[in-house]
């Protein structure tokens, strides 16, 4: 697999002011931005009154505390962004439905389990108070009672 050359001419403005914006995202995601510029600015998202230029502008001026560190955790992030990104376009379509579809399966079987397990549970309660209540004498419908009546350390009607 052969790598792109090297591009010779300097990047478009664009592409600065769009590599700005995710390194301030990045920085203030990987906790290397000031905090106080990092509260401000989710504020100013929660607020609606967000600005990506004036927030890239002002977190990415702000020193590095370990400029070595924040280079191999930003650079870690953005693998992990451009990988999913890249995955994007997968997770739409035939692909990301057959996807969310064996999810959902999973997630709709594990909710049948629980329920069967519940049910069980409530089931044996119900005929444990039975149990209890046929010791004390009272009386079901006949095929219950012939349930009851089947277990030995119950006295049967009649004897």
């Amino acid at each position: 697999m052969e790598l792109e050359p090297e591009r010779s001419e300097p990047l478009a403005d664009w592409e600065v002011q769009a590599w700005r914006r995710l390194r301030a995202g990045m920085r203030v995601e990987a906790g290397l931005a000031p905090k106080d510029a990092a509260k401000r600015w989710q504020d100013n998202v929660r607020s609606g009154d967000f600005d990506p230029d004036r927030c890239a502008a002002e977190i990415c001026a702000a020193p590095a505390k370990d400029p070595r560190d924040e280079q191999d955790r930003v650079l870690k992030r953005a693998t992990r962004l451009q990988r999913d990104l890249v995955m994007s376009p997968l997770l739409r379509g035939a692909a990301g439905v057959s996807r969310k579809a064996r999810a959902a399966t999973r997630n709709g079987l594990a909710a049948v389990v629980s329920q069967v397990v519940v049910l069980g549970v409530f089931s044996l309660l119900a005929f444990l108070f039975m149990l209890v209540a046929a010791f004390k004498g009272a009386e079901f419908d006949p095929f219950f009672q012939s349930i009851i009546d089947f277990i030995p350390a119950l006295p049967a009607e009649g004897s």
